[in-house]
């Protein structure tokens, strides 16, 4: 069984610039962007857009070029991206949380003519490419009195690269993801008109690292309809006055954002009446958090989206009139694209069959920069396999079961992880948790959860098995629980299963 989305206009052009410059031109005092330290119009945004340009040329850079940031929360980020993109220089974002030995190679393949860096993370950069580097102070400071009134010319086509996304990791090497125009120009309709829509009264927050793909797209999609974004770091006690000052209506956040964020009673409608609509990805959702999200905003749309950096990366969306009804689900197909459910022997399945998630459309990356080899382990007879197990229903509707890699099997019977996860999630006593496949002499692998407890929590061992045992078939119940004070993340919020899984190969867990 395979799945279309709607067709798209077939009328536009799939250039994002353009689009954004347009509503420069038309919406020039409504405010475009708002950070802690500055708030720019869309008049004001283009002119420093411009200036960043002026300068990219003057420092030598081209269309094809790299630009490398190392940059936080803030107004430079953006700016500095819809500058690259309307050179036809390709961006790379970079993580910030990386280290020098993590950055080094990216570098050395990605070989930037420029790196722009906040200067907390100059230490980051490794010394033989110290010659590329430009610290934010400078790139803002050397622009500010650059002329703004040339627009330069916009040497691009639908299928240049315009952004290189390098991915998190969590299997290996990273890889970096080429992204074309088109592609996060059709990404940004996507966003903008079906996964969340926006108008221009909108006021939509970005909280998470602006250099994760789900991010990236929250903060700059509204910015192509005439709506404003709103940036800052997350900082729990600094969400709440946020979000009430300017009138927050529209909130992108990961699971682990918002199981931090409620723990705060004060996180309701009646405290922020403004948000009308609450969309999470990057992570499964617990059930536990998403039925406590309807109780505090119950006039709310709630909406999730699920996908990859190489399908830039939203595939499926849920709308919320189906929060109730399909329950679990991710949705179905955006506009442009197709899912189906593949069985080991690369066979469409039935639906209600688990197989892994392969996808097809106008999504997908052009591939992985300089590593065709990878490209082709993953994307085969233009399918993407994403490494995700999951099935369709029988409207079309799907359901995101496990990672592929993630699977337990024990004595032949397949567990999937994040349904021992959902149980623990509803334990009180259970901040945080992952399940793992640890070895057995006899069944292969058995189950064990390594788990965060609350603080002052004194739950036991043989307290969490119980509780599972009374909520799950035998076969699934932990037989180890092991208690850390935290678990391993990745930049993206996702929870490193793999270092997990060595520690407990060692004998640390």
């Amino acid at each position: 069984m395979k799945v279309q989305g709607d067709d798209l206009p077939s009328n536009r052009a799939w250039l994002a610039w353009p689009e954004v410059l347009n509503v420069c031109q038309n919406s020039s005092n409504r405010e475009a962007l708002i950070t802690p330290h500055k708030r720019f119009t869309y008049t004001q945004m283009a002119e420093r857009v411009f200036q960043f340009q002026r300068l990219l040329t003057s420092l030598g850079l081209k269309a094809g070029d790299r630009l490398v940031t190392l940059l936080g929360n803030d107004w430079v980020y953006p700016v500095t991206y819809w500058a690259a993109l309307g050179s036809g220089i390709i961006f790379v974002p970079l993580n910030t949380r990386l280290v020098k030995a993590e950055i080094q190679p990216i570098l050395d393949e990605v070989e930037p003519r420029l790196i722009i860096s906040d200067e907390r993370y100059e230490a980051q950069v490794p010394d033989n490419w110290r010659h590329a580097l430009l610290l934010q102070t400078g790139w803002t400071s050397q622009s500010e009195h650059l002329s703004s009134d040339i627009h330069p010319p916009f040497p691009v086509e639908p299928l240049d690269v315009a952004v290189l996304l390098y991915t998190s990791g969590t299997t290996g090497k990273p890889k970096g993801v080429m992204l074309t125009h088109q592609n996060i120009a059709v990404q940004f309709y996507q966003a903008s008109r079906v996964l969340v829509p926006m108008s221009p009264a909108d006021r939509v927050v970005s909280l998470y690292p602006l250099f994760h793909s789900a991010q990236h797209v929250f903060l700059q999609a509204p910015l192509t309809i005439g709506a404003t974004s709103v940036i800052d770091e997350f900082h729990p006690d600094r969400v709440a006055p946020l979000l009430s000052n300017e009138h927050i209506t529209i909130f992108f956040g990961v699971p682990a954002m918002y199981h931090i964020l409620l723990q705060n009673p004060k996180f309701s409608a009646e405290h922020f009446p403004h948000i009308r609509l609450l969309t999470y990805g990057a992570s499964i959702m617990p059930m536990e958090t998403i039925l406590t999200l309807r109780q505090r905003f119950p006039e709310a749309e709630i909406r999730n989206l699920y996908g990859q950096t190489e399908n830039s990366p939203a595939v499926t969306g849920l709308d919320d009139r189906y929060a109730l009804s399909k329950p679990g689900s991710v949705g179905r197909p955006l506009p442009g694209m197709t899912v189906s459910i593949f069985d080991d022997n690369n066979h469409e399945v039935a639906a209600g069959v688990v197989g892994e998630i392969v996808t097809q459309g106008i999504n997908l990356m052009k591939g992985y920069f300089k590593n065709e080899d990878a490209f082709k382990e993953v994307v085969r007879d233009n399918w993407y396999h994403t490494g995700d197990l999951g099935y369709l229903d029988e409207e079309g509707f799907l359901y995101v079961v496990d990672r592929k890699k993630d699977m337990i099997i024990r004595g032949g019977q397949n567990i999937y992880p994040a349904e021992i996860e959902n149980v623990l999630y509803t334990h009180t006593d259970i901040l945080e948790c992952a399940v793992i496949g640890i070895a057995h002499p006899i069944l292969g692998e058995e189950v064990a959860a390594i788990v965060v407890r609350r603080p002052q929590s004194t739950v036991t061992e043989e307290m969490i098995i119980q509780y599972t045992r009374e909520r799950i078939a035998a076969y699934k119940v932990p037989v180890r629980v092991r208690f850390v004070d935290e678990l391993p993340h990745n930049a993206s919020g996702k929870i490193l299963k793999r270092e997990l899984r060595e520690l407990a190969q060692q004998g640390a867990l």
